[in-house]
């Protein structure tokens, strides 16, 4: 008796997704986690992902802190997004993450 694999695939995206990078100074006790959690609780449904780019501690950045950069990508399945729709999006979410984290833009 042969086993067949389930094969499982979703069809590429049919608009293209734009991606805006933020950085953030966070107390170093804030887990990278929480920050990814706080993004996908917020209502915009255009945000298809978050990844993490790079973090930084060290040099200018205070002991009790660290430098988080992250990637977020948007995407609409209906339409091109415009550049105002995605900046707006971004706003929102970036404004979130300063309020909720105490957190500074870099």
């Amino acid at each position: 008796m042969v086993r067949r694999k389930l094969i499982q695939y979703s069809p590429l995206p049919r608009y293209p997704s734009v991606t805006r990078d933020i950085s953030l100074l966070v107390n170093r006790n804030v887990a990278l986690d929480e920050i990814f959690m706080t993004v996908k609780k917020q209502p915009v449904e255009e945000c298809r992902s978050i990844k993490l780019v790079g973090t930084f501690e060290g040099g200018n950045i205070p002991p009790a802190k660290r430098s988080v950069t992250l990637r977020l990508e948007y995407r609409s399945d209906e339409r091109t997004l415009r550049d105002e729709e995605v900046e707006a999006y971004h706003s929102r979410l970036t404004s979130t993450l300063l309020e909720t984290f105490a957190a500074e833009q870099r």
